[in-house]
């Protein structure tokens, strides 16, 4: 199981110094990847409920939201060996033209490095403050993105004639390093997502679930695989999750489940344990930072103690 961190970009740690810090460190301490995750704008009230806890508290908050892609750029920049993936980036809010020259180039400029996830997005409110029209019909409306993406990354010159995106003989360049494109991962806990993946990606992320629960997404994801004449066993799987190390045995124990749900929670042997059950339910693809309970888990100096403990005790003892 590959394991990774989502990059500084949003709250008080946004800074270049963070970026820096947090790329150096991934490579230093052998770290597989590092993650962006994507908002335009975001409102000061929000009617719409987050789908990923028990809560649908929106837990990110107002304050800095650095540009994802942008920051895949820089980290290209930055790093040398370290995967570069987005966890995820919200399809509706670009044109899918302008979305697969800009994953292009990033490949590019990281020598075949990026994992593109991708999104229909949640927040109806952010649609809206966009202007756009496009929230009710956004599944239809990201898989036809997809095929476009597919297109433009393949041929030159390129078509579509499709029912939101139509064009006729373009060129679009740079084409991707990784050929025939960078893997494509579908985020979200939904049937749609699934069936997304299994129809038309390369693999899934889910978000914050329960190793038993990702066994049975994942179980689905197979079987809708095998409808489509596809093999989804072979389908990397990826989650974003949290990892929340204590001393006290009995932590978990207090926890309320929206809680349990939101962090794999305990002691370093609970921790790993735990790790390892979600291996042995399919995942491939860990994306947490690891944070001690307690402890002020805003700053920079937590962020790369996180990753060195990460690095040093969890990570060996999962793969032993």
């Amino acid at each position: 199981m590959k394991f990774g961190v989502v990059l500084p970009m949003i709250g008080s740690l946004a800074s270049t110094e963070a970026l820096d810090a947090v790329c150096d460190k991934a490579e230093e301490v052998g770290l597989d990847s590092i993650w962006v995750i994507d908002h335009i704008l975001l409102p000061y009230s929000i009617g719409a409920k987050y789908p990923y806890n028990l809560t649908g508290e929106w837990m990110a908050g107002q304050g800095p939201w650095w540009d994802a892609f942008s920051i895949m750029s820089y980290a290209a920049a930055r790093t040398s060996t370290v995967e570069l993936g987005s966890c995820v980036i919200i399809l509706p809010y670009r044109h899918p033209v302008h979305t697969a020259k800009i994953v292009a180039t990033i490949d590019q400029l990281s020598r075949g490095r990026v994992h593109f996830g991708i999104g229909v997005g949640w927040m109806k409110d952010e649609f809206e403050n966009l202007q756009l029209d496009s929230f009710h019909h956004r599944g239809a409306l990201v898989n036809e993105q997809i095929e476009v993406f597919k297109e433009v990354w393949a041929n030159d010159p390129a078509s579509f004639d499709g029912d939101y995106y139509r064009f006729n003989e373009v060129s679009v360049t740079p084409k991707p390093v990784q050929r025939p494109h960078p893997p494509l991962l579908v985020g979200g806990n939904s049937e749609a997502a699934l069936e997304r993946t299994a129809a038309l990606c390369d693999g899934w992320l889910g978000i914050s679930l329960r190793p038993n629960q990702l066994a049975e997404h994942r179980a689905r994801l197979i079987q809708r695989a095998e409808a489509h004449g596809r093999n989804g066993g072979d389908m990397p799987v990826a989650m974003l999750h949290g990892i929340q190390l204590t001393d006290d045995p009995d932590h978990r124990a207090t926890l309320a489940d929206h809680e349990r749900a939101q962090a794999v929670a305990g002691t370093t042997e609970q921790v790993v344990e735990e790790l390892r059950e979600f291996e042995e339910a399919g995942l491939t693809h860990m994306i947490a930072s690891a944070r001690r309970f307690g402890r002020p888990g805003g700053g920079l100096e937590a962020v790369l103690e996180g990753m060195d403990t990460l690095a040093q005790d969890i990570i060996p003892a999962v793969r032993a």
